[in-house]
């Protein structure tokens, strides 16, 4: 009996200087966590002021442009034509809640630029940008320009770019897929942001060269020219796909600028997401309340909106959007599988 004891209390011993199995590290880069985005965060019935979707905690933001639509010589912010959102024409912090709304473009980044002076360790937040009717670069609304106005509102340090991803490797694909992005910690104040090509563009017959591709060349020419820090945004594909998505216009040359994708997210949890976690690749997935099943798109409980974040973390998103604005559930983040 004793010798059973001894026996039994050196088993015990073994067992507590055994090496622990190692868990799977956690990759805290903002490629490695999934966030909240909200769809159209700029109307007025999502948030009343802009300022409240900026308090809310998303992780994105989506904002609707029109550039230079008919000659009206401006960038509007509105899900049509026109200037219609929740832009606040204040000049202060103070007055982000007051004022008049129905701004253009430069007005909205301007309310992004007063909240951020007032939380400049906010948590990284990504500005989706939908650029409805594309470029008109003869009329001076131009990549160019866009980067050009991004930057002297936001200013240039306070945003993640292309080269700073990109760094010293040969293309931004390769940097990405070699583990670029930064971790989400370090990115603390910035901004980063995304440019799709827009529904209306989409469905132009007469305007073949959408958005995303004109970007993508024009991020080849920066390049080329040593300029590439002057690019303010990824180019971003939208259409879910179970294989890469990066041919026909968008393969060749263009491929290497694409590490950003959205899609909806019924059509991407019917198909395999290998190709984008695998690749550490930026994926926005829409529509996250319409998965079966459906739950509501405006105000589901927290639970509901937590288990469907979870449920596309495990499918591969950055970022699960929703028309969503409780601040428990658009502030929700959990690690991508």
């Amino acid at each position: 009996m004793k010798r059973w004891t001894v026996g039994f209390a050196s088993l015990l011993l073994a067992a507590t200087v055994l090496p622990a199995t190692p868990a799977q590290a956690v990759d805290g880069s903002i490629a490695g966590i999934t966030g909240v985005g909200v769809h159209n965060a700029y109307e007025q019935g999502t948030f009343p002021w802009l300022i409240d979707a900026l308090e809310s905690g998303a992780s994105m933001l989506e904002i609707d442009v029109w550039q230079n639509f008919l000659g009206s010589r401006a960038y509007q912010v509105s899900h049509d034509p026109g200037n219609r959102n929740n832009c606040s024409s204040a000049t202060a912090f103070a007055a982000l809640r007051s004022g008049s709304r129905n701004q253009n473009l430069q007005a909205c980044l301007r309310n992004l630029r007063l909240w951020h002076d007032q939380n400049p360790d906010h948590r990284p937040l990504i500005i989706k940008l939908e650029a409805k009717n594309g470029f008109d670069g003869r009329a001076g609304y131009g990549p160019a320009q866009l980067d050009a106005l991004v930057s002297s509102v936001l200013g240039a340090g306070n945003i993640l770019k292309p080269a700073d991803v990109k760094g010293s490797a040969a293309t931004l694909d390769a940097a990405v897929r070699a583990g670029g992005w930064p971790a989400r910690s370090s990115l603390n104040g910035k901004f980063l942001f995304l440019l799709e090509t827009g529904a209306f563009e989409a469905q132009n017959p007469f305007d073949s060269y959408d958005t995303d591709l004109e970007y993508a060349d024009h991020l080849t020419s920066l390049n080329s020219a040593g300029r590439l820090g002057s690019a303010t945004m990824f180019t971003t594909i939208n259409g879910a796909s179970a294989t890469d998505p990066r041919k026909g216009d968008r393969g060749g040359s263009r491929a290497q600028w694409y590490v950003t994708f959205d899609g909806n997210a019924g059509s991407w949890l019917g198909g395999d997401t290998s190709f984008y976690t695998s690749n550490n690749y930026l994926l926005v997935m829409v529509d996250a309340h319409s998965v079966s099943p459906a739950i509501d798109g405006r105000n589901p409980t927290e639970q509901q909106a937590k288990d469907r974040v979870n449920l596309l973390a495990g499918r591969g998103a950055t970022i699960a959007s929703s028309d969503w604005t409780a601040p428990a559930i658009v502030s929700y983040t959990t690690p991508r599988s």
